[in-house]
């Protein structure tokens, strides 16, 4: 998404995380249908999502995280999970992948709107 400006990047970003939101939503998975446990985990997926965005001074904007949420996605389709089969999905690891979804929507909602300047990157090529 180098071409468009900050303010499009943050806009396409929320969309596809808001769509994200409700896609979980539908399928069952949302925090306030988790036992305290299973919330507990979202705390920690939020940290490592954190933490794996922010090493070597990225930044845990929208932009980012939507792009790791699109990643995690890409690769849970590949293991024939998506938000629709959560409950009926032979994956192993479903759990973990609609927790670590879970957590990006989550550290989404606390971004701040403005977290990309609208510049756009070509003025300075």
């Amino acid at each position: 998404m180098g071409w468009l400006s900050g303010a499009q990047q943050v806009a396409f970003a929320r969309r596809d995380l808001e769509t994200l939101t409700r896609r979980l939503g539908a399928a069952g998975v949302t925090a306030s249908a988790l036992d305290p446990g299973r919330l507990a985990s979202v705390d920690q997926h939020s940290a490592a999502v954190r933490d794996i965005l922010t090493m070597d001074g990225g930044t845990l904007g929208v932009v980012d995280l939507a792009a790791y949420a699109q990643g995690v996605l890409d690769a849970a389709a590949e293991a024939d999970w998506t938000p629709e089969t959560h409950h009926c999905s032979p994956c192993p690891t479903g759990e973990w992948i609609a927790l670590r979804l879970l957590a990006v929507c989550a550290l989404a909602e606390a971004s701040p709107a403005d977290d990309v300047p609208d510049i756009d990157p070509l003025l300075f090529s």
